[in-house]
C-alpha cells in the first residue's frame, strides 16, 4: 500500500548513514545494503525526526526549494515510497 499525504512516517531502527561527498549513503545494518541519497533526498530524510506527516514534509521543502506543490508532493511521495520499500521508513499508525 501506498503512502498518502496524511501518512505518518518515522525512520526504522537498524541502520547507518554516512556522508559521501554531496551524497549521504543509508545502510541497513541487518542487510548490509547500502543506498546513495541526493541533496534533496537528504532534506526529506533530515525532516524524519522522530513520526511526521508526510504533508509537513512537503510544506517543509516548499520552504526551502523553489517547486511548485503538486510537484513536490508527487516527488516526496515516490521518494518516501522508494524508502518503505526498502524497509528504511514505516507508516505509523494515526491515534488521533
Amino acid at each position: 500500500m501506498h503512502l498518502s499525504l496524511d501518512d505518518i512516517v518515522t525512520k526504522r531502527a537498524g541502520q547507518m548513514e554516512a556522508d559521501i561527498g554531496a551524497e549521504t549513503l543509508m545502510m541497513r545494518i541487518d542487510s548490509g545494503r547500502y543506498f546513495s541519497v541526493s541533496e534533496t533526498g537528504l532534506a526529506i530524510w533530515r525532516e524524519m525526526d522522530g513520526e511526521v506527516r508526510v504533508s509537513s514534509i512537503v510544506d517543509a521543502l516548499l520552504g526551502t526549494y523553489d517547486v511548485g506543490r503538486m510537484e513536490c508532493e508527487a516527488e516526496t511521495l515516490r521518494f518516501l515510497n522508494d524508502l518503505m520499500t526498502h524497509d528504511l521508513i514505516e507508516r505509523v499508525q494515526d491515534c488521533g
